[in-house]
């Protein structure tokens, strides 16, 4: 009997084990193989970055928690081009919604000659394309026109990230120009572009504008900071992959091997490979070591192929404000 009841306490203390390593994963992915912050500062631009300190911050689901806000001045980064001055020039980059010639291109003759096609008069009769940056007041609502917002150097963009990562009781599908994150220089990450058709325009005129993205994916909001909707370190092998040619990301430096190139708004580190793993998530994630993080951590990796190419959902939780600017 003394056997008996020695046997039975050793597979409760056997099943009370498994149960305590088995436990719920909803509050974070890989919460074993990370320590609870995961964001340190000496991975950020130090020229950019303002500020850095630990704050009380409310998430969107409700809870409270610690995030961190980070601080940083706007446009950190060389850009452009943009917007040619006439069909027979090359630009940057654009995302067209029309039914003509639709898809990812150069900003070109064969965009603008299909958005004339598509009933938008973006082209005058000398050639020259109608470009408006959100300030020179000198719209028509009979145009249609290449948008390239205006600089603001003087600005200041305020992040607020979890300081540890959880998980949502669903994925957040990124909306168009939704804040996906931040990069290490500070730049925001955002989701798709608007749309040329539906998209806002400019004052007094509804849709027909098409934002220009510099070859590296990025642009000028109105307000006047820059932001990208592109991971650019491997932009390049997304032009390959989309038969593009006229342009070349070189302004930033391509990524060899892998490389941690910002945070997610949820936290969750965002990396670039040169070679993409086959095995991501539905959000393009996985858990896997990195040269940051030897003991593993789940984070999300850019699309060497997808136009734009940033993770198309995420799985943890924003702050509320995650992003203000001043």
């Amino acid at each position: 009997m003394k056997n008996k009841t020695l046997i039975f306490g050793l597979i409760v203390s056997v099943v009370f084990s498994f149960i305590s390593c088995s436990s719920d994963d909803s509050d974070s992915i890989g919460a074993e193989d990370q320590s609870d912050d995961i964001i340190q500062e000496s991975f950020f631009n130090a020229t950019s970055l303002v500020s850095y300190e630990k704050v009380d911050c409310t998430l969107e689901d409700g809870s409270q928690g610690d995030c961190y806000q980070l601080v940083f001045t706007s446009n950190p980064v060389e850009n452009g081009p943009y917007c040619p001055t006439t069909i027979d020039n090359v630009g940057g980059l654009g995302i067209y919604d029309g039914a003509t010639n639709a898809g990812f291109q150069v900003m070109k003759a064969s965009l603008f000659n299909a958005m004339e096609a598509d009933g938008y008069d973006i082209v005058d009769d000398n050639g020259d394309i109608h470009i408006d940056d959100f300030n020179s007041g000198a719209t028509n609502p009979d145009f249609a026109y290449c948008l390239e917002a205006a600089p603001n150097n003087n600005l200041l963009l305020t992040f607020l990230i979890p300081a540890t990562p959880v998980l949502a009781s669903s994925n957040n599908v990124i909306d168009t120009v939704e804040l996906v994150g931040l990069s290490l220089d500070g730049v925001p990450i955002n989701g798709d572009p608007p749309s040329v058709v539906n998209g806002p325009g400019v004052p007094g005129i509804s849709g027909g504008n098409i934002p220009s993205l510099d070859p590296c994916g990025g642009h000028h909001d109105p307000a006047g900071y820059y932001h990208w909707h592109f991971v650019p370190e491997v932009m390049n092998q997304v032009l390959e992959a989309n038969g593009i040619d006229d342009v070349a990301c070189t302004l930033i430096n391509q990524v060899s091997g892998s490389q941690l190139i910002g945070f997610a708004k949820d936290g969750f580190p965002i990396y670039a490979y040169q070679v993409e793993p086959s095995d991501l998530d539905e959000c393009g994630g996985i858990t896997g070591s990195t040269t940051e993080y030897p003991d593993g951590v789940y984070h999300y990796v850019a699309s060497t192929t997808d136009a734009p190419n940033v993770p198309k959902c995420l799985k943890g939780v924003a702050a509320i404000n995650s992003f203000s600017f001043q």
